[in-house]
């Protein structure tokens, strides 16, 4: 069995990144800052990604590109970009010589100096993640968007020691390689048949979206779609932290819509509490979103 990535371990560790795309270029970066040897591989050999790699090379990072044979040397961490799947050859490769494998996220993560808000989902991750960035920053708190929605965690890493807290939209595909990843509150907002050509079944999709919550403890929280929950109960997959509903179509949830009201039902928050027909977001998709928004 691989064995575990400690946490804040990285200075002249040898670590190979798997994908020189943006997150891929991120971690290298943020390896080097952190003192380790990096090498970045990539199977594309692209004119975008030859410029690309020049810069990973003035920073020290050994960099190849149309890689058919994986690296001979030896690694104690294995960095993946979230578009490259678990089952690539040399992700595969890495596990059997038992080098520990994260994603970028993870690594992010483990260097980051501030607490996060994680929201994912098939569909509304980057509005949601939009509007709560929004929210806070009208409230005064110190925040940035960043992971799926286009800037990499790693790139804002040197960043968070001023920051209140980073709001991430992350994706099933970053959540396959976290190891201790946790958000004080983490969003799903739904879940919908997708990326079924990465994944072999929707209970697989599901599994992935629902490591969301791996690592929370009980007075952490988590936000979820009413129908979320019943697919993630159906499969037995635990919350471990304690948990708010939300629904355009379920009246139980603890937030609901009722005739383009958005309604709470929570204890000292009870009532109606937004009129959609005065807000720019419409439709029962964007009344979720909002909900989702609303409760962090």
């Amino acid at each position: 069995m691989p064995q575990a990535v400690t946490m804040h371990a990285f200075a002249n560790k040898q670590v190979l990144v798997i994908g020189c795309g943006a997150s891929g270029r991120a971690a290298a970066r943020l390896l080097r800052q952190r003192g380790a040897q990096v090498m970045a591989v990539d199977n594309a050999d692209t004119t975008e990604l030859r410029r690309e790699a020049e810069e990973l090379q003035a920073l020290g990072v050994i960099v190849e590109l149309g890689l058919t044979t994986p690296p001979a040397r030896m690694f104690d961490l294995a960095v993946l970009s979230p578009g490259v799947p678990g089952e690539h050859r040399l992700v595969r490769q890495m596990r059997e010589r038992g080098v520990p494998v994260i994603g970028e996220l993870e690594l992010g993560y483990q260097e980051a100096l501030c607490l996060n808000i994680a929201i994912t989902g098939t569909n509304g991750k980057t509005t949601t993640t939009e509007l709560v960035e929004r929210i806070l920053t009208h409230c005064h708190r110190k925040t940035v968007a960043a992971g799926n929605i286009g800037l990499p965690l790693c790139a804002v890493v040197e960043r968070t020691k001023e920051l209140d807290f980073l709001t991430l939209e992350v994706s099933s595909f970053q959540l396959e390689t976290i190891q201790f990843f946790r958000p004080i509150v983490a969003v799903l907002l739904n879940i919908t048949p997708d990326h079924l050509d990465r994944y072999a079944s929707m209970a697989d999709y599901t599994r992935a979206k629902a490591r969301l919550f791996l690592n929370q403890q009980p007075f952490d929280w988590a936000i979820v779609q009413s129908e979320a929950l019943a697919q993630m109960r159906s499969l037995n997959l635990p919350i471990p932290s304690k948990v708010i509903t939300f629904s355009a179509n379920n009246r139980r949830a603890d937030l609901f819509l009722d005739r383009g009201l958005l309604v709470s039902r929570l204890l000292d928050w009870t009532g109606p509490l937004l009129d959609l027909d005065h807000c720019r977001l419409r439709g029962p998709h964007n009344a979720e979103n909002i909900m989702a928004a609303a409760l962090p």
